[in-house]
């Protein structure tokens, strides 16, 4: 399904899909970057619709079937990367469009379905999307849950290089390459659990669905502009959770600490043992 969202982009639109019923408290779901709605699996939604939830999952701008931004041209993203480490401290750097517009993304989504307020779930980037959703407007927000995710803060520990390099890694020109290397990735940063064992047939659905990486570069960028959100969050009074894996490779355990030390409000940290930067059933247990 599709939702047009009013926004000051023309055409704006996002891809979406409900579970559940209508009139039970909402659950909005955001995944992280370059990661299409698919991710939050099937029967993960129905679980939560279950516990008596209305479930909606969706593609955020620029990747899988929601609207894409390619007239903006492909960000400069290596020499981005470098100057932010070198002086993101004291300057702001530009980017096509930030975590904030995405934020409103989904702000106008719960907008066009009639929704005022939900419990938000992000993970990853999503993680930092739900944040800036609560610190830009808490009265819409019910419940934060923050998952694998981060304050943005620079001083914290980087992930694994070899991790951060096969991120950047291009497929090779065919289907196939890329089937590969979407698996070849989840493998990656799913240790030191075992990664799902119907993944070779979710990568040829989300491949088949949309291949769209110059998105996923303007995604980062957007990661790599915003500001550190330590000092808003610790404004949040919403009740709050967050979870992270001790294996996650990518973005170490250390983020989700810092994340639950600095939110202000009733915030839970659950550190899962056997879990990478990947979206567990556990969850269903812990949310």
């Amino acid at each position: 399904m599709r939702a047009n969202i009013k926004s000051e982009v023309e055409g704006m639109y996002l891809e979406y899909e409900t579970f559940g019923d209508k009139s039970k408290p909402a659950v909005l779901l955001i995944m992280g970057l370059a990661v299409q709605m698919l991710a939050w699996r099937e029967h993960f939604c129905e679980a939560l619709a279950a516990k008596g939830f209305y479930v909606i999952r969706f593609d955020n701008r620029d990747i899988g079937l929601s609207k894409h931004f390619d007239e903006l041209g492909p960000p400069p993203l290596i020499r981005r990367v470098v100057f932010n480490a070198l002086c993101g401290r004291w300057f702001k750097i530009g980017t096509p469009y930030g975590l904030e517009d995405m934020a409103k993304d989904s702000f106008g989504l719960l907008t066009a379905l009639g929704i005022e307020k939900a419990h938000v779930v992000g993970a990853s980037m999503g993680g930092m999307i739900a944040q800036t959703m609560a610190i830009m407007d808490p009265n819409r927000v019910l419940s934060l849950c923050s998952i694998m995710s981060t304050t943005g803060a620079r001083n914290l520990p980087d992930g694994e290089t070899k991790v951060r390099l096969m991120l950047l890694k291009k497929p090779g020109p065919t289907h196939e390459d890329r089937v590969k290397r979407t698996i070849e990735v989840i493998t990656m940063i799913s240790s030191p659990q075992e990664p799902s064992d119907d993944l070779p047939g979710y990568a040829e659905r989300v491949i088949s669905r949309s291949y769209h990486p110059e998105g996923a570069t303007r995604q980062m960028n957007a990661i790599i502009a915003q500001e550190d959100r330590t000092e808003q969050l610790g404004k949040l009074k919403m009740p709050c959770v967050v979870i992270h894996g001790r294996g996650d490779r990518l973005v170490p355990v250390a983020h989700g600490e810092a994340t639950a030390a600095a939110i202000g409000g009733d915030v839970g940290l659950v550190i899962i043992d056997n879990m990478g930067h990947v979206v567990v059933q556990k969850f269903t247990e812990t949310i």
